[in-house]
């Protein structure tokens, strides 16, 4: 994280405990330097970007202030992390996971006779990439969207097929890690049932292991540990 990334995290924090208030004048770039042990540049740089935030406001007889609605802008914001691609990755994984867990829930409720055909067709696309030997990414990943697309929520299978681009690369490795396909397979197969019997909770608890699963071969194709 950078230095003025750091200052803004104690300084929101100090909003937030009420350490500082609305209205409250700040001390100079000097103090400020001084009472977080870094450089004027560094301050400056985060009181530039806290400005543009609406949290702060410099006026021009002179001063730094606080705004008065400070507070409710630092709660409501989402400040989106600077992480390195790893983080980021896993971030995406795990937003991945939560969200099509409920996703396969929903599609329980929602899916009619078409969906439930599309989504037998790709464990038909799954069989023959594993008699085959093909990496049957193709399958797993429109396995995936047809559970979406039966939501009937074009924002839902927006995301998931969003997912399902971003993470495609990993999906290829997990795929082709000694004996997965043929488990994956078996693990779609039960989700589709639980969904053709409108099992939510059945299914939700499938997808759930069926995320745990990857997340071990993961882990192991990391030495025991996640990227």
């Amino acid at each position: 994280m950078r230095v003025s990334d750091q200052i803004i995290q104690q300084m929101q924090r100090q909003i937030v405990s009420g350490k500082l208030e609305p209205g409250q004048r700040l001390p100079t770039e000097t103090e400020l330097a001084q009472q977080f042990g870094v450089s004027r540049s560094s301050v400056r740089e985060a009181l530039t970007i806290l400005e543009s935030k609406g949290v702060l406001e410099r006026h021009k007889s002179g001063g730094t202030f606080l705004c008065r609605f400070c507070l409710e802008k630092i709660l409501a914001a989402i400040d989106i992390p600077r992480k390195p691609d790893s983080e980021m990755f896993e971030d995406l994984y795990e937003a991945r996971e939560l969200f099509e867990v409920r996703v396969a829930g929903l599609a329980c409720s929602r899916a009619d006779d078409l969906d439930l055909m599309k989504i037998e067709k790709t464990l038909e696309m799954m069989r023959k990439s594993l008699r085959e030997g093909d990496s049957g990414i193709e399958a797993d990943v429109l396995f995936h969207q047809c559970i979406a697309g039966a939501t009937k929520n074009q924002v839902i299978a927006g995301i998931v097929r969003s997912f399902g681009n971003m993470l495609r690369e990993m999906r290829v490795k997990t795929l082709a890690y000694p004996g997965r396909l043929k488990k994956c397979l078996e693990e779609h197969r039960e989700i589709y049932r639980a969904i053709r019997d409108r099992d939510s909770a059945r299914c939700c608890t499938l997808m759930k292991q069926h995320f745990d699963a990857v997340a071990k071969i993961r882990s192991a194709m990391n030495g025991g540990k996640t990227e």
